[in-house]
């Protein structure tokens, strides 16, 4: 039974709580709750039509509770834990990592939080018609 465990790792070094990596074992749960975090947050990157902006700033709270709620579960911390993340790093650092968090757990990358931002930083660029123009 052992044989069908299959752990990934995980690169926490960026995450103000003392490991730099953690090995996961991806259930279906995890991997649910990864895709679901993943949905929401593509959803909520911009106001429906129709939408009050007091209704989208409800959808980015329940947005970043459930990213929390994602690295706690996935990485098995503590509240206390969830809690230092959410006062020490910007903002910006939690999304990033949670967008890190579940692309590894649905198997579409792989390789460090850096590599990840590196990646990222890429493809910004590649899309950004200003960046385009001053590369020639």
């Amino acid at each position: 039974m052992n044989n069908l465990i299959k752990l990934i790792k995980i690169d926490t070094s960026v995450l103000p709580i003392n490991k730099k990596s953690v090995e996961v074992n991806v259930t279906g749960d995890i991997a649910d709750a990864g895709r679901l975090v993943l949905k929401e947050a593509l959803e909520s990157q911009e106001v429906k039509p129709n939408e009050s902006y007091l209704q989208y700033i409800d959808r980015q709270i329940a947005l970043k509770k459930d990213e929390l709620e994602l690295l706690k579960t996935v990485l098995s911390l503590t509240e206390a834990q969830i809690k230092k993340i959410n006062k020490e790093l910007p903002e910006t650092k939690i999304d990033n990592y949670s967008a890190y968090l579940t692309t590894v757990l649905q198997g579409m990358t792989t390789g460090s939080y850096a590599d990840f931002e590196a990646e990222q930083d890429d493809s910004e660029d590649a899309s950004d018609p200003k960046k385009q123009e001053n590369a020639d």
